[in-house]
């Protein structure tokens, strides 16, 4: 699940998630609450990366029980970005943003795959 149009591009079968990082976390619990396990961290990279307003999170295909570590993990990171957020970046920053998103996922799919 993605709402950086820079994953997008590169992998279109990613779920397209229109708004910001709350969006996508939403998205993501409810598939958890579905049955689909995260296979990376909502808040992957630095504590820094937190204004962020790009995120994508990969999640196993594969449907089971409610998976308690991938709920904590999302209800952990919805709150951590709606106690943290402090008003969009500016839009010079935009393009950075997207390229940091991207590169944590191709980072995460690289590790995934080796």
């Amino acid at each position: 699940m993605t709402n950086n149009p820079k994953v997008l591009s590169l992998w279109p079968s990613a779920t397209w998630i229109d708004g910001g990082p709350l969006a996508v976390f939403r998205a993501c619990r409810k598939k958890v609450h579905e049955g689909q396990a995260l296979l990376t961290h909502p808040l992957m990279g630095d504590i820094h990366l937190l204004r962020n307003p790009f995120r994508s999170v990969i999640l196993d295909e594969k449907k089971g029980e409610t998976d308690l570590i991938s709920l904590r993990w999302i209800e952990e990171s919805i709150e951590r970005v709606r106690s943290f957020h402090r008003g969009p970046p500016g839009s010079e920053y935009l393009e950075d943003y997207q390229i940091l998103d991207l590169n944590l996922f191709r980072a995460a799919i690289d590790q995934k795959n080796h």
